[in-house]
């Protein structure tokens, strides 16, 4: 892994986004490019718009570089309004030509949390750009984003996760609703399958509160998901690697409300996050057990968190994993590794060195058939 400071290189980080989360996202990134820049790390920020128009964001730098933190990272749109011309064709005409060396070619780090940034839409768009980037594939971002589609996965892998049942726009009903209540027991947690940061998510009591939480989380994606109400201990632990994974330790969310919802992790700043929390040794070594092969079974490479429950009998239960986590100053991911003994600026280089092994494995493939 190189010492911070050493990686000289190109790092091209695109924040925002068309998602509910495109303000996490902004405040992802500031941090991102302030610590790139701390580091000597050539930084090119490339905003996309909750209508999807690029813009270039190099005229944010002076601020950031000046240290100035009263504010996040200013927003595609802000920039768009005040600085027109600032407005792309496309994520590639903000980056140097392509030269003959494909090494030369900068890292971009897609810090957009959501559906367009962790559902496989931007990793393909990259792929299909030739460009090495931070984070998990098209596959795997997509089976993680999709809660649905990664359950069952991580349920054909062997490993343990709550019992849960999928709702689409086009066929649900009160008859799913009352099968979903007697099959998964009340309350239980009413999601929109494709998202994040707890946007969307209602803890129903009964089968009218489902009802209006599945129509509410029908707001944010065609499918929503129903899980069975897990009463245990919230643990997440961080995750890097392509073929060898390390995991930390496992830190604790203890929620201020009654569950850990978008205003406690955003508004209010109420909830508590232990990092590391005190598990037992056997509790951990199962946790992280737990934790890499959720990592492996969804094919995960760069990084996540992945995030699980301590039931009461001491059973680790998969609730998700996520493949692009927060890193603002308040998430876990970035807190855990810390705890580690690894800076925020080692985990930013070791992240860049993971993409660009990934892409260059790939690039070694065959792209012709066999004589």
């Amino acid at each position: 892994m190189p010492e911070p400071g050493h990686g000289h290189g190109e790092l091209a980080v695109v924040y925002g986004g068309p998602s509910a989360e495109h303000e996490i996202s902004c405040i992802s990134a500031r941090r991102i490019v302030q610590t790139a820049l701390d580091n000597d790390w050539s930084v090119i920020p490339i905003g996309l718009t909750h209508d999807k128009q690029w813009v270039d964001a190099r005229s944010v730098l002076v601020d950031i570089a000046a240290g100035d933190t009263d504010h996040a990272l200013v927003s595609p749109d802000d920039l768009l309004r005040d600085f027109p011309d600032s407005r792309l064709e496309g994520l590639h005409a903000a980056l140097p030509p392509r030269t003959a060396d494909p090494d030369a070619r900068p890292v971009v780090f897609p810090v957009l949390h959501g559906p367009f940034g962790e559902d496989g839409v931007i990793q393909g768009h990259l792929e299909a750009l030739g460009l090495p980037y931070v984070g998990a594939g098209v596959l795997s971002s997509a089976m993680c984003m999709d809660k649905g589609i990664a359950k069952s996965v991580l349920h054909d892998h062997g490993l343990p996760v709550g019992a849960w049942r999928v709702a689409h726009r086009h066929t649900w009903s009160r008859d799913l609703l009352d099968e979903a209540a007697a099959a998964l027991g009340l309350p239980l947690f009413v999601k929109p399958a494709n998202l994040g940061s707890s946007v969307g998510v209602v803890k129903a009591a009964d089968t009218a509160a489902i009802g209006d939480a599945v129509t509410a989380a029908f707001e944010f994606d065609d499918l929503v998901i129903l899980e069975e109400f897990i009463r245990g201990r919230e643990l997440e632990l961080g995750a890097l690697g392509n073929e060898d994974v390390r995991i930390t330790k496992a830190g604790e969310i203890i929620a201020s409300r009654e569950f850990y919802d978008y205003d406690d992790k955003y508004v209010l700043g109420a909830a508590e996050t232990v990092a590391p929390t005190d598990l037992t040794p056997t509790q951990l070594a199962h946790a992280q057990r737990v934790a890499t092969a959720a990592y492996r079974a969804l094919r995960v490479e760069g990084l996540a968190r992945v995030d699980l429950f301590l039931a009461e009998d001491d059973e680790i239960i998969v609730n998700e994993v996520n493949t692009m986590p927060g890193f603002t100053p308040i998430s876990m991911f970035p807190m855990l590794w810390e705890a580690e003994g690894l800076s925020f600026a080692a985990v930013l280089d070791e992240l860049v060195a993971l993409g660009r092994a990934r892409h260059a494995r790939r690039r070694s493939l065959r792209t012709h058939r066999l004589p």
